[in-house]
Order: C-alpha cells, then sequence, then structure tokens
C-alpha cells in the first residue's frame, strides 16, 4: 500500500490555486511541493476549471454556461447519449473522458514542460468525488441528480474514466501517482432527506476508485464518519483536522489498522481562512498536531508509524483564495513540515 518513499511529514498541496497562468501555477507549485507536486486547477483562469465542470465537462447531456460558470445536464438529450458512456464504460475507452487543455491548462502544461518534473517523486491528480457531484449537478429543473439512481450510477462510470485518464496522463511524466477524490459534501450521508447512506456512499467511491492502478486517496470535508472510509482501495485520507479533528479521533480504532496497514494520513492543518491564517504561526500549527499526534496515540494507533506515514496539508482548496492568501498558505505549510521534519529526525 505505501508508497516507495516515506511520506514523513512532507507538504502535501492541493490541485487549485488563484493563478491566471498555468506556467505562474505550475511554477509555485514546484517552489513549495517538494517531493509531491500536484498539477494546478485554475478556477480562475476559467470558469471550466471550476471543480464541478472541470469534473463533469462532457458528460452526456452536460450544458455549460459560460457567462454563469454554471452546469446542468440536460435529461432528454442525456437519454439519447447514455448508451456511449455505456459502451466506453465496458471498453474503458479514457479517451470518452479525456479533458482538453482548455479544461485543464496546468495538467497541459506539466506535460509540455514533462522534462523538469521527472524527478517528482510523486504527482498528484486531482477529481471532485461522486457524492458531492451528483449533489450538485442538477438537471434543468434544477433538481439534484443524486436523487436519480440512473444518472447518479452514469456520474460514477464517467468520473471512473475520467480519473483513470487523469492518472495515464501522469504515468506518462512520472512512475508515482497519488489520484486524489475529492469530497467537500461528504458529511451530508446520513441526512434525512439523502436517499444514501455510508455503506452506499463508500461502494459509489469505491468504484470510482477502481479505475486507478496507482496510489489512491480520498480528501473530504466536515464531520465525516471516518470509520467507513478507511476501507480498501483507499491508500491515503486527507482530512481537515483544524475544524473536524475529533473525527479522525472518533474512528482512532479504525484508523490505527488503516496506519498498521501502511495507510498514509494527511493532516489538513494549515487554514486557508483569511481570518484564521492573520493569527496562525508555524509554531502554533506544531504545536496543534503534536497534541493531536498524542491523542490519537492514547487511543490506540501507532505513534512512530503515524507521523512517518504523515502527510502536511491545507484545511482546503486555494483556488478560489486571494494570491497573496496562496502563497501565505503554501509558505506556512513549507515552515510546518520543516519543523515537523527536524522534530521528528527525518530531515
Amino acid at each position: 500500500m505505501s508508497l516507495s518513499l516515506e511520506t514523513a511529514c512532507r507538504p502535501f498541496l492541493p490541485g487549485g490555486l488563484p493563478y491566471r497562468s498555468a506556467t505562474q501555477a505550475l511554477e509555485i507549485s514546484r517552489r513549495y511541493a517538494g517531493t509531491f507536486l500536484a498539477w494546478p486547477q485554475l478556477p480562475q483562469r476559467s470558469p471550466r476549471e471550476r471543480g464541478l465542470i472541470q469534473s463533469m465537462c462532457g458528460f452526456p447531456g452536460a450544458v455549460i454556461d459560460h457567462a454563469r460558470g454554471s452546469i446542468h445536464v440536460d435529461r432528454a438529450l442525456a437519454a439519447r447519449r447514455l448508451d456511449e458512456l455505456s459502451m466506453a464504460y465496458l471498453e474503458h475507452d479514457l479517451g470518452y473522458a479525456a479533458l482538453t487543455p482548455d479544461d485543464a491548462a496546468g495538467l497541459a502544461e506539466l506535460q509540455r514542460q514533462a522534462e523538469l518534473f521527472r524527478s517528482a517523486v510523486v504527482l498528484k491528480g486531482q477529481i471532485l468525488g461522486p457524492i458531492s457531484v451528483a449533489a450538485q449537478l442538477t438537471d434543468e429543473q434544477q433538481r439534484p441528480l443524486i436523487y436519480d439512481q440512473v444518472l447518479f450510477d452514469a456520474i460514477v462510470q464517467f468520473l471512473r474514466l475520467r480519473i483513470a485518464w487523469q492518472e495515464k496522463q501522469l504515468r506518462a511524466v512520472a512512475l508515482q501517482t497519488i489520484m486524489c477524490v475529492e469530497e467537500p459534501l461528504l458529511d451530508i450521508i446520513g441526512q434525512p432527506f439523502l436517499p444514501l447512506d455510508w455503506n452506499q456512499a463508500a461502494e459509489q467511491i469505491t468504484l470510482v476508485l477502481g479505475g486507478v492502478n496507482g496510489r489512491r486517496a480520498i480528501a473530504a470535508g466536515g464531520a465525516v464518519e471516518w470509520s467507513n472510509i478507511l476501507l480498501p482501495p483507499v491508500d491515503l485520507i486527507i482530512a481537515d483536522v483544524v475544524s473536524y479533528g475529533h473525527g479522525l479521533v472518533a474512528a482512532a480504532v479504525p484508523l490505527a489498522e488503516f496506519v498498521a496497514s501502511g495507510g498514509m494520513v494527511g493532516f489538513g492543518i494549515v487554514p486557508t481562512d483569511d481570518d484564521l491564517l492573520a493569527s496562525t504561526q508555524s509554531e502554533i500549527l506544531e504545536q496543534r498536531f503534536e497534541r493531536l499526534i498524542d491523542t490519537l496515540a492514547r487511543a490506540g494507533v501507532n505513534r512512530d508509524q503515524l507521523v512517518r506515514q504523515a502527510l502536511i496539508a491545507p484545511t482546503g482548496t486555494l483556488g478560489y483564495s486571494s494570491t497573496e492568501t496562496a502563497e501565505r498558505v503554501l509558505l506556512l505549510l513549507a515552515d510546518l513540515s520543516h519543523a515537523l521534519r527536524q522534530r521528528y529526525g527525518f530531515a
């Protein structure tokens, strides 16, 4: 399960960055990423790079409103094209879900500069996950597709092809990859209005990740029931531990098993909120990290193994932040990672 390289509290960048230039975004990523480099998503460059649109452009019946920066599905058009998706899914036709350079300028720029990045040990790709997509993507009557089982299943099939296509592009540049399913709305599971329980949600996410040959990750926000997510085929979880660290503590027993089997934990501990960021220093975050590690160790997680298999991450995307905020977060991330690696003898 583990990578051939110890994660050892290295920085783990988000995909979203606030730059309009793919070249500049990639340069910034390279400066701060170190071992783990994510291709940059640039939602302020183009509406096509917003998470939902970038994940679902090309889906049967998808209609993009460029002026509003929104996407919906025309049911009549989808009904005529779903067979095409089904055939592509059955034949594992990754080209069906390919992204163009206009859809993902950061990925295209990384491919263009491939020779500069072959020394990157791990390349990270990311996609919005099936639960968050189906909860936000609507039909022309603004009805979320999470309530339509046929279209929900089609979303899962499409995302599986898209993430597999993306992995193929990254593997042409680097031998090691981590493909991350991002689920910022996963905490809606269990709500009485939602026709989906945790077992069903985990099954849908697993189906999407099943298209990935390399390492698989899930990043989730909110009050997540981690005990339901710490299952194969997940190799890495990324959790917001600033506001929701108690969620990891509540899942200490399965987390201990996950870590013991080589599972990696991304600690989203560097805040991306401007107010929190203004009063945050690396020393404060280092103390907060140590307290959380102590708590998890007391709950039964192997402390040394947990730290050795940890990554340090921001609490969320930087795609909609100002460039000043983004660079403050990335600098803080690098400083914290360096301090922790020295503290635990990894540097």
